[in-house]
Protein backbone atom coordinates (compact mmCIF):
# COMPACT_ATOMS: atom_id res chain seq x y z
CA UNK A 1 0.00 0.00 0.00
CA UNK A 2 2.79 2.36 0.91
CA UNK A 3 4.52 1.72 -2.44
CA UNK A 4 1.33 2.60 -4.36
CA UNK A 5 1.09 5.92 -2.48
CA UNK A 6 4.71 6.68 -3.30
CA UNK A 7 4.17 5.92 -6.99
CA UNK A 8 0.92 7.91 -7.05
CA UNK A 9 2.66 10.85 -5.37
CA UNK A 10 5.51 10.70 -7.88
CA UNK A 11 3.09 10.59 -10.82
CA UNK A 12 1.13 13.55 -9.44
CA UNK A 13 4.35 15.51 -8.91
CA UNK A 14 5.47 14.88 -12.50
CA UNK A 15 2.05 15.76 -13.93
CA UNK A 16 1.81 18.87 -11.73
CA UNK A 17 5.25 19.99 -12.87
CA UNK A 18 4.30 19.44 -16.51
CA UNK A 19 1.13 21.47 -16.06
CA UNK A 20 3.03 24.31 -14.40
CA UNK A 21 5.63 24.25 -17.16
CA UNK A 22 2.86 24.45 -19.75
CA UNK A 23 1.46 27.52 -18.00
CA UNK A 24 4.84 29.26 -17.92
CA UNK A 25 5.11 30.35 -21.57
CA UNK A 26 1.54 31.69 -21.57
CA UNK A 27 2.31 33.86 -18.54
CA UNK A 28 5.49 35.10 -20.21
CA UNK A 29 3.63 35.80 -23.45
CA UNK A 30 1.26 38.12 -21.56
CA UNK A 31 4.30 40.14 -20.45
CA UNK A 32 5.56 40.36 -24.03
CA UNK A 33 2.62 42.61 -24.98
CA UNK A 34 3.86 46.18 -24.86
CA UNK A 35 1.23 48.67 -23.65
CA UNK A 36 2.97 51.51 -25.49
CA UNK A 37 4.68 51.69 -28.86
CA UNK A 38 6.95 54.60 -29.76
CA UNK A 39 6.74 55.75 -33.37
CA UNK A 40 9.62 58.07 -34.38
CA UNK A 41 8.74 61.35 -36.04
CA UNK A 42 11.10 61.84 -39.00
CA UNK A 43 13.39 64.85 -38.66
CA UNK A 44 12.72 65.10 -34.92
CA UNK A 45 13.80 63.53 -31.66
CA UNK A 46 10.12 63.17 -30.71
CA UNK A 47 7.93 60.07 -30.84
CA UNK A 48 4.25 59.41 -31.07
CA UNK A 49 3.17 57.27 -28.13
CA UNK A 50 0.59 54.73 -29.32
CA UNK A 51 -1.19 52.82 -26.55
CA UNK A 52 -3.12 49.59 -26.63
CA UNK A 53 -6.84 49.92 -25.82
CA UNK A 54 -6.13 48.16 -22.50
CA UNK A 55 -3.44 50.70 -21.59
CA UNK A 56 -5.76 53.62 -22.36
CA UNK A 57 -8.37 52.08 -20.09
CA UNK A 58 -5.95 51.39 -17.27
CA UNK A 59 -4.54 54.90 -17.34
CA UNK A 60 -8.02 56.46 -17.54
CA UNK A 61 -6.61 59.15 -19.82
CA UNK A 62 -8.70 62.30 -19.99
CA UNK A 63 -8.32 65.34 -22.22
CA UNK A 64 -9.42 68.95 -22.26
CA UNK A 65 -9.24 71.45 -25.11
CA UNK A 66 -6.74 74.29 -25.23
CA UNK A 67 -8.56 77.55 -24.59
CA UNK A 68 -7.93 81.20 -25.45
CA UNK A 69 -9.87 82.95 -22.68
CA UNK A 70 -11.24 86.44 -23.19
CA UNK A 71 -9.09 89.03 -21.49
CA UNK A 72 -5.96 86.84 -21.56
CA UNK A 73 -4.18 89.06 -24.05
CA UNK A 74 -4.09 86.27 -26.62
CA UNK A 75 -2.54 83.73 -24.25
CA UNK A 76 -3.52 80.08 -24.43
CA UNK A 77 -4.79 78.16 -21.40
CA UNK A 78 -4.41 74.53 -20.29
CA UNK A 79 -4.96 72.89 -16.90
CA UNK A 80 -1.91 72.63 -14.68
CA UNK A 81 -2.31 68.84 -14.82
CA UNK A 82 -1.68 68.94 -18.59
CA UNK A 83 1.75 70.55 -18.12
CA UNK A 84 4.74 68.22 -17.86
CA UNK A 85 8.49 68.77 -17.77
CA UNK A 86 11.07 66.59 -19.50
CA UNK A 87 14.27 65.50 -17.72
CA UNK A 88 15.98 68.71 -18.89
CA UNK A 89 13.23 70.84 -17.32
CA UNK A 90 11.56 71.93 -20.57
CA UNK A 91 7.74 72.33 -20.47
CA UNK A 92 5.47 70.22 -22.70
CA UNK A 93 1.92 68.99 -23.07
CA UNK A 94 0.56 65.91 -24.83
CA UNK A 95 -1.87 66.33 -27.71
CA UNK A 96 -4.08 63.64 -29.25
CA UNK A 97 -3.55 63.63 -33.05
CA UNK A 98 -5.35 60.26 -33.50
CA UNK A 99 -7.17 57.72 -31.32
CA UNK A 100 -4.84 56.15 -28.72
CA UNK A 101 -1.98 58.28 -30.11
CA UNK A 102 -0.27 60.99 -28.08
CA UNK A 103 2.26 63.57 -29.21
CA UNK A 104 4.38 65.72 -26.92
CA UNK A 105 4.28 69.39 -27.95
CA UNK A 106 6.56 72.10 -26.58
CA UNK A 107 4.91 75.00 -24.75
CA UNK A 108 6.09 78.33 -23.41
CA UNK A 109 4.66 79.09 -19.97
CA UNK A 110 3.73 82.69 -19.24
CA UNK A 111 2.28 82.13 -15.77
CA UNK A 112 0.08 79.88 -13.66
CA UNK A 113 -3.18 81.17 -12.13
CA UNK A 114 -5.63 79.15 -10.01
CA UNK A 115 -4.63 75.75 -11.40
CA UNK A 116 -4.54 76.98 -15.00
CA UNK A 117 -1.39 77.55 -17.06
CA UNK A 118 -1.30 80.49 -19.42
CA UNK A 119 0.93 79.86 -22.43
CA UNK A 120 2.52 82.33 -24.81
CA UNK A 121 3.10 79.43 -27.20
CA UNK A 122 1.54 75.99 -27.55
CA UNK A 123 -1.05 73.96 -29.43
CA UNK A 124 -3.83 75.98 -31.10
CA UNK A 125 -7.14 76.58 -29.31
CA UNK A 126 -9.46 73.58 -29.43
CA UNK A 127 -6.61 71.04 -29.55
CA UNK A 128 -7.24 68.28 -27.00
CA UNK A 129 -4.44 67.95 -24.44
CA UNK A 130 -4.00 65.16 -21.91
CA UNK A 131 -4.82 66.40 -18.43
CA UNK A 132 -5.01 63.00 -16.70
CA UNK A 133 -2.07 60.57 -17.05
CA UNK A 134 0.32 62.92 -18.89
CA UNK A 135 3.15 61.89 -16.55
CA UNK A 136 2.54 58.23 -17.43
CA UNK A 137 2.83 59.04 -21.14
CA UNK A 138 6.13 60.81 -20.48
CA UNK A 139 7.31 57.75 -18.57
CA UNK A 140 6.34 55.52 -21.48
CA UNK A 141 8.19 57.77 -23.89
CA UNK A 142 11.35 57.91 -21.80
CA UNK A 143 11.22 54.23 -20.80
CA UNK A 144 10.69 54.83 -17.08
CA UNK A 145 9.81 51.62 -15.28
CA UNK A 146 11.18 49.29 -17.97
CA UNK A 147 13.33 46.38 -16.89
Amino acid sequence: MRRRRTIATAVLAVLGGALLAACGPKAEAAHDVQPATLVPIPGSSLHRVVLTPEAVGRLAIATTPVLRPAGSGGLLQIPETALIYDPEGRPWTYTVPAPRTYLRVAVVVDRTVNGQVLLSSGPPPGTPVVDVAAAELLGAEYGVGEE
